[in-house]
């Protein structure tokens, strides 16, 4: 097997071709674009991530490898651009084992897969993109609206320029392939190519941005390079390659961007770099940086959990000492979010392999976030603790029961997820949950999807709970998986690797909600099957109300699949149809229990029959919690609610009671009637009241 160097030396070589360019043209459109017919689909979007498509960083290499070379764009022979295409895949699949093998050699016997700085370099290379391109087009925007004079004085564009531009250039690029397609069908093949697609017209730019032309050549000024520079440190495919920078590639002349999410990227990373050379301006910019991630936190939590319930730069005082910062925090009934925001990336020495460097941008970017999460969880326990805004003001937060941390970084980090289950050391306390490590392009998205309080918080919890067993390149495979299926696992699961198509429905909602195109903007699952299902419109219900109760009712129901959501429907129909019934339904995973009365009795009669029941039924559990709800059986709606918490403790008088009670029967088994044995009319009623079945729940 040849070494990486030789692969990458012999794609440099094959990039320098004459007309390599219109190879380039064909993988990217090949690679790059949707063919869209009626409507965005999830299934689209799977499709286009098959393995054996290039992902965008293998053919960022090769427009990084045409720089140096003679840059024609002659137009070979259709059999040239073949044996172009066949060689340039095969030498990028050769990169791509010899990676892998280096990565495993470089193992110690016993360690993990994932623990050398290999093996980071090839996920990171390999990693699925975090961002979509109207993320960065619009972020970037927002990032920069504090530095935009000085945009405006140094590099003669504004951050509002330059979405005008990249909206522009889409819009072109988008009208502009699908003419040159159609103008395809009139040619010999054998001058068929994509390159004019690519093309970049700078008066066309002025005139559809309605800028002016000062303007668009300093923006094409500052994201272009010529085909002639000197890529020097481009040395291995994920050595810092400056088309990463400037995405733009001036050939024979022409200007041609081949990948369009690049050139997005470049706008939302780049501005950051620039200002960071001005040693006068430096703090400003990083202070603005800063600023921004904590803002866009704040809203995003704001659109799941309302105004009054999220708090931004609050300090925890002990006495007169400063115990804890928190940058964004979220209170919602008796649960806590502790949001830290940092703005480091995965340096260039990361993304090549040096395991030192990995390691220092990972405690920056996130180890230091989830410590300073932990060190305000410490401070709120704090007995008389004061937590007070940036003005000074003392904010009345109720002392949370259980609390869960997520660290949030601005940029795109490669493999995120797959060194958070590496290198985070994890400090556990009773009530501080595993965290949430996620961008902010990750936490948009479910703001976006999932604008429900109880939801959110259902995922949060599920996936602190499957911490240490889920495996995934790509967060929003966890999240596409959840809201599919609601992310249950069982006791015979060691580890759950979830693959990258499992964020596609979400992919696709995202672009139909974002770019306007025609197809289903919610992910088919949980959302949008059960929406007139009892359980749903109580879940619906207690998301407007954030006290114990309704949050521990909330989170109990989302417990239940879609298989439990329609046994829930189907007691509650059957109660409901004879006027009067009861349930009760163990919740082992939660130490509690549900019950749920039927009847048309007033809430003076109806409400201590269900405690009655609740207590009972706990005790003889042994549960620490018991839910009960009282439904009206002729609108079906939750008339009242009960919740009972406390330890379970050893009850004389309710051994006595529960003595003869049987055990509490499967949901399905209660609905299908044959799993539960028929209750003669003068035995014990199976509730726990200690009456007969017929003066009891017999009676109707």
């Amino acid at each position: 097997m040849r070494s990486e160097e030789e692969c990458f030396q012999e794609l440099i070589e094959l990039c320098r071709s004459p007309g390599f360019a219109h190879a380039i043209a064909m993988l990217c459109f090949r690679d790059n674009w949707i063919g869209l017919k009626d409507q965005m689909t999830g299934k689209l979007i799977a499709d286009m991530k098959s393995p054996q498509r290039l992902v965008r960083t293998e053919i960022a290499s090769l427009i990084g490898g045409l720089l140096g070379g003679p840059g024609s764009t002659e137009l070979p022979d259709q059999a040239v651009i073949a044996q172009y295409l066949e060689r340039t895949e095969r030498l990028l699949e050769e990169i791509h084992q010899c990676m892998v093998k280096d990565a495993f050699s470089a193992r110690k016997a016993g360690t993990s897969p994932l623990s050398t700085g290999e093996a980071i370099r090839e996920a990171a290379f390999y990693a699925t993109e975090s961002a979509y391109a109207f993320q960065y087009n619009a972020f970037s925007e927002m990032r920069y609206q504090q530095d935009k004079q000085w945009l405006a004085d140094n590099v003669g564009f504004t951050p509002e320029d330059a979405k005008i531009i990249a909206d522009a250039i889409v819009g072109i690029q988008s009208q502009k392939a699908q003419d040159h397609l159609e103008s395809l069908r009139h040619i010999d093949q054998k001058f068929w190519t994509m390159l004019p697609a690519f093309e970049l017209e700078q008066g066309a730019l002025v005139t559809a941005s309605g800028l002016s032309e000062k303007t668009v050549e300093n923006f094409f000024d500052a994201f272009t390079c010529d085909v002639s520079f000197d890529n020097a440190t481009f040395q291995s495919v994920t050595d810092f390659n400056i088309t990463s920078a400037r995405p733009i590639v001036l050939l024979d002349g022409r200007h041609y961007l081949f990948q369009y999410v690049s050139l997005t990227e470049a706008i939302y990373e780049c501005p950051a770099h620039w200002m960071y050379q001005d040693a006068s301006y430096r703090a400003a910019a990083s202070k603005n940086k800063g600023n921004f991630t904590e803002e866009m936190t704040f809203q995003f939590l704001k659109r799941i959990f309302g105004d009054d319930h999220v708090f931004q730069n609050l300090d925890i005082f002990d006495g007169a000492n400063k115990v804890g910062e928190i940058d964004v925090y979220v209170s919602f009934g008796e649960i806590g979010i502790i949001c830290q925001c940092k703005s480091q990336k995965l340096t260039a020495a990361s993304r090549s392999g040096n395991l030192v460097k990995i390691q220092k941008d990972f405690q920056l970017a996130i180890q230091e976030a989830y410590g300073q999460c932990r060190n305000c969880f410490d401070g709120l326990q704090v007995q008389n603790v004061v937590v007070r805004d940036a003005a000074g003001n003392v904010v009345d937060l109720k002392r949370p029961e259980r609390v869960f941390p997520i660290t949030i970084i601005s940029d795109h980090y490669p493999a995120l997820s797959v060194q958070v289950r590496q290198f985070l050391k994890i400090n556990s306390a009773e009530g501080f949950e595993n965290p949430l490590c996620v961008d902010l392009f990750t936490l948009d998205v479910l703001s976006e999807l999932v604008p429900s309080p109880i939801r959110v918080l259902a995922y949060l919890e599920r996936r602190s709970l499957y911490y240490d067993w889920i495996m995934t390149a790509n967060e929003l495979a966890v999240l596409g998986h959840f809201l599919k299926v609601n992310l249950w696992l069982e006791g015979e699961y060691d580890i759950l690797n979830l693959d990258d198509s499992l964020a596609s429905d979400i992919d696709a909602a995202m672009i139909v909600r974002r770019e306007g195109l025609p197809g289903q903007d919610t992910p088919e699952g949980l959302l949008t099957r059960f929406k007139d299902k009892f359980v749903v419109r109580v879940i619906d219900d207690v998301d407007r109300n954030p006290n114990a109760l309704c949050v521990e009712l909330g989170l109990s129901l989302l417990e239940m699949g879609e298989d439990g959501i329609n046994q829930i429907e189907g007691l509650i129909s059957r109660m409901a149809a004879s006027g009067k019934g009861d349930v009760t339904l163990p919740m082992e995973n939660r130490s509690s229990g549900l019950t749920i009365h039927c009847n048309s009795d007033p809430q003076f009669i109806a409400e201590p029959a269900l405690r009655k029941h609740m207590l009972r039924r706990k005790y003889f559990q042994k549960a620490d919690k018991w839910l009960g709800l009282k439904v009206d059986p002729l609108t079906k709606q939750v008339h009242f609610g009960a919740y009972v918490r406390q330890k379970h403790a050893f009850d004389y008088e309710l051994e006595q009671i529960m003595a003869g009670a049987p055990p509490l029967v499967k949901t399905e088994d209660v609905l299908r009637g044959g799993g539960r044995r028929k209750v003669g009319r003068n035995e014990k009623c199976p509730c726990g009241s200690g009456k007969k079945y017929k003066r009891c729940c017999g009676n109707g």
